[in-house]
């Protein structure tokens, strides 16, 4: 892991970017007139009505963008928002031209703010959810994001981080405590800040648990500090926060102050020591996946409708796990509440490279504890872990019995892992315009997040120009190409020069030597994943795309023995095996893994649209095959419709299709080869 993390941990970073960053704040401190409103966080089966105010809580939010890329970035003063409410929010900014993963909502956990996860009522089974305000804070939050962006100046970036361990008690586990300080700065100057966010590991929760007030507690007065000693606008995300406790949790408002006053010189010591971030274009990385629902009781409450969102009929619930960086700062977002345990052999090697990590919890979701493997306990013969509630002064269970169950923590390691590896990736297609319609949003999405990517085309493409002389036809697919792949991220563009529609009459020999061809590419250039042509495919009657799979997939393998193409080790070649293999076709028999390529669906289209040539004769092609079937089609016969028009509504509908199949707008599907077996008899060292 350390080899592939470490090293191409820079790969695509050196460019100089101009960096903007505007910043706003909403009150969402509830109007008379909404009704009824319930305090979150403690009493779940008979929370406190609210009856008054303490002190404000807000909407923040931070608009950060590289001239190319935006993202969002929400602080919301509430114990939890679940996913569905965020999407909600992500549709309509989508409208404003930021992209849904580029959208970071993330909640304060305070325990005295009203109920937006349905679990804090008047009494058991019932919701404790105002739609009203409900609505209101979504609204908010959209307003917030248009409102920081208007205000956009051009900053550089700080970062600087700290520890105050002594502010925190584990009452589960004594030693095991995270009292890591992390500040980021977004300053127009050395003097004037546009917005700072900054996170701690201890559990919002000072507040007395028959408290009736709405209060921000340790967060809303940090933050109010910040705003007046440095200007500008100051978030607060929660770090690693399982088990971890401020160590006056519970004690209520007169120890707010006291505590916030610790906690702020430490602040105030660690931004001392702030360095400048490296300038650097905006990656953004996210990991989707389905946990499973463990925990009876959350899937009691799923029944019930307490929880806002779906659960699948075979008992999971998607997540998303995601990471922006800008130079060498790397800001991971989980949908929940990790222990600190969840992070140890993943980020000290990043860390230990000279990179910056920021941890920021409850991110567009609220999902409970995520438990390291070793640390569950509930359900063994030894009983679950127990500790005395320093509160109410008796036993307390509560970590297991607000997490999915033992198996999420597993699955969250492992995405953490997948998250900071950084990969090459070998794409092979047959003509111009192969990879690009059946891989293009795949390969822009992973060069999008930071990976290397090398395309390569093994014909030339001659034959599929229609009216054009050979020379001409050669040099227009060629600089076409070029620029498809350049769109699709391509950091080196590779052509073979093999003629088109003639490699079905390759002899044995000048097969090999196109196998020993590609067998050299992946010796080369070392992939982790290679995406290419499936032998899996029915109907395929281009013998171009049958040779080339059954080349590329044997390459694929044969590229890891040394008794194969022993010449290409005297240029210092090494034998090399490909972890992944994404694998498509024109009517595939298998596919096992999709990609969701929903916010590349545009650059998808481009890059088919620059494949101007190839595409005329496309639609040459399927233009004469409706009329051999006496068929008149507008789209393809009708002048005003343009080859560009053609093909955004023919590559939306062919793989809206496929989205729909995998429940997200828009995908592409492959047959993934990968470790297999290996993967279910690999040990979790967790």
């Amino acid at each position: 892991m350390t080899s592939t993390l470490l090293n191409n941990m820079t790969n695509g970073h050196s460019l100089i970017m101009t960096i903007t960053c505007g910043a706003a704040k909403k009150s969402i401190v509830p109007p008379h007139e909404f009704g009824d409103l319930y305090i979150a966080g403690y009493d779940a089966a008979e929370a406190p009505k609210i009856t008054g105010l303490h002190d404000p809580i807000y909407i923040k939010a931070v608009v950060i963008s590289d001239g190319t890329t935006k993202i969002a970035l929400v602080s919301v003063d509430a114990i939890g928002l679940l996913r569905d409410a965020i999407e909600k929010v992500k549709e309509r900014l989508d409208a404003w031209g930021f992209k849904r993963r580029n959208v970071f909502v993330f909640c304060t956990h305070t325990h005295a703010a009203p109920d937006l996860m349905g679990l804090w009522g008047p009494r058991l089974g019932v919701s404790g959810i105002n739609k009203k305000y409900a609505f209101f804070v979504l609204d908010g939050i959209v307003s917030s994001v248009l409102d920081a962006e208007k205000d956009a100046k051009q900053v550089s970036i700080y970062f600087s981080s700290g520890s105050s361990k002594e502010l925190i008690k584990n009452y589960r586990q004594p030693n095991d405590i995270d009292g890591s300080i992390a500040v980021l700065s977004l300053k127009k100057n050395k003097t004037t800040c546009i917005a700072t966010i900054w996170t701690f590991t201890a559990q919002p929760e000072i507040t007395a648990r028959k408290n009736t007030q709405i209060s921000a507690d340790y967060p809303g007065i940090i933050s109010a500090r910040i705003e007046q000693e440095r200007g500008g606008i100051a978030l607060f995300g929660l770090g690693a926060c399982g088990a971890q406790s401020p160590e006056c949790c519970e004690q209520g408002f007169e120890k707010l102050d006291e505590f916030a006053r610790k906690l702020y010189s430490a602040i105030k010591e660690a931004i001392a020591a702030e360095t400048k971030i490296e300038d650097g274009p905006i990656e953004v990385r996210e990991i989707t996946g389905t946990l499973p629902v463990q925990n009876g009781n959350f899937t009691v409450m799923f029944k019930l409708g307490l929880f806002q969102r779906d659960m699948g009929k075979d008992g999971t619930i998607t997540a998303t796990l995601s990471k922006w960086r800008v130079g060498n700062l790397h800001v991971v977002h989980l949908p929940a509440e990790p222990f600190p345990g969840i992070f140890e052999r993943v980020i000290e090697p990043v860390r230990d490279s000279g990179q910056h990590v920021m941890i920021v919890s409850l991110t567009n979701d609220a999902l409970g504890y995520v438990i390291p493997v070793g640390q569950f306990r509930l359900g063994r013969m030894d009983g679950p872990t127990k500790w005395v509630d320093p509160v109410a002064k008796k036993d307390f269970i509560g970590h297991e019995d607000e997490s999915l169950g033992p198996d999420t923590g597993r699955i969250v390691k492992y995405a953490l892992w997948e998250i900071f590896t950084y990969k090459t990736v070998l794409a092979i297609g047959v003509h111009a315009d192969d990879l690009t319609i059946w891989a293009g949003g795949t390969i822009k999405r992973l060069s999008s997040e930071g990976n290397k990517v090398i395309c390569a085309r093994v014909c030339d493409d001659w034959e599929d120009c229609v009216g054009v002389p050979k020379d001409e036809a050669l040099k227009l697919n060629r600089s076409e190409c070029d620029a498809a792949y350049k769109l699709l991220g391509a950091s080196e563009i590779l052509h073979l020069g093999y003629q088109s529609d003639y490699l079905g009459g390759l002899s044995g020999e000048e097969y090999i030597v196109l196998r020993a061809k590609i067998v050299r590419l992946i010796r080369q250039y070392k992939p982790d994943i290679a995406i290419g042509f499936d032998l899996n495919g029915n109907d395929e009657e281009n013998m171009d795309h049958v040779i080339v799979a059954r080349a590329f997939n044997e390459a694929c393998w044969q590229a890891s023995f040394d008794a194969l193409y022993p010449e290409q080790f005297k240029d210092g070649l090494e034998i090399h095996a490909i972890a992944e293999r994404y694998l498509f076709a024109r009517n595939p028999t298998v596919t096992n893994f999709y990609v969701d390529i929903s916010d590349f669906i545009d650059d998808k289209v481009k890059a088919v649209c620059s494949h101007e040539t190839v595409m005329k004769n496309f639609f040459h092609q399927y233009r004469l095959l409706a009329r051999a079937n006496k068929l008149h089609v507008d789209l393809l016969e009708d002048p005003k419709y343009s080859d560009e028009e053609r093909a955004n509504l023919l590559v939306k509908l062919l793989y809206g299709d496929v989205g729909q199949k995998y429940g997200v707008r828009f995908a592409e599907a492959f047959n993934k080869i990968d470790a297999g077996l290996l993967k279910t008899l690999a040990r979790d060292e967790s």
